[in-house]
């Protein structure tokens, strides 16, 4: 459940919005992001959700086949949002960029590999869970391996994308 409260009068409610179809505990998690349209949030059920920050109606969802329900699924480490684009790492060890205009995928990045470092320390890429992509400089940064409890994939990378 998403709910746009207003500050101006006191924290009342302006709107609010249930984005999957059944609720289940930590459904968001840990936290979505937004531009001047729309709000963003993955889903532990699997997929990306968009909602009009005016009136609290669903603008598009993405859905992620392969990553409903259950422990460890979906994408429920924060999003981050620049214009024109979403990203989204999920537990599957995927990162994902999505268009901002209507959710269609534009990009994905399997980040459970070896990867050769620059200090020479052995390093694979795991899953995402907690904190979420982070974008300066026109660089995005992304943390992969997260574990909760028996759910996740570890791993020991800072990966860094740019544009080519």
């Amino acid at each position: 459940m998403v709910l746009a409260h207003d500050p101006d009068q006191k924290g009342a409610l302006v709107w609010k919005t249930q984005l999957p179809k059944e609720l289940q505990l930590g459904e968001i998690t840990f936290g979505g992001a937004a531009d001047d349209q729309n709000a963003y949030f993955g889903l532990k059920s699997g997929g990306i959700a968009a909602v009009q920050l005016a009136t609290g109606e669903k603008a598009w969802f993405a859905p992620l086949e392969g990553r409903r329900g259950g422990g460890g699924a979906g994408e429920t480490a924060a999003v981050s949002a620049i214009p024109g684009a979403v990203f989204s790492g999920g537990w599957d060890g995927k990162l994902r960029a999505f268009s901002t205009d209507n959710g269609k995928p534009l990009w994905e990045y399997n980040m459970l590999q070896e990867f050769k470092t620059v200090n020479g320390v052995a390093a694979r890429g795991g899953g995402m869970g907690a904190p979420g992509p982070t974008v300066a400089g026109g660089i995005l940064y992304v943390g992969s391996g997260y574990v909760f409890g028996a759910n996740g994939t570890p791993g020991n990378v800072l990966l860094a994308f740019s544009v080519e």
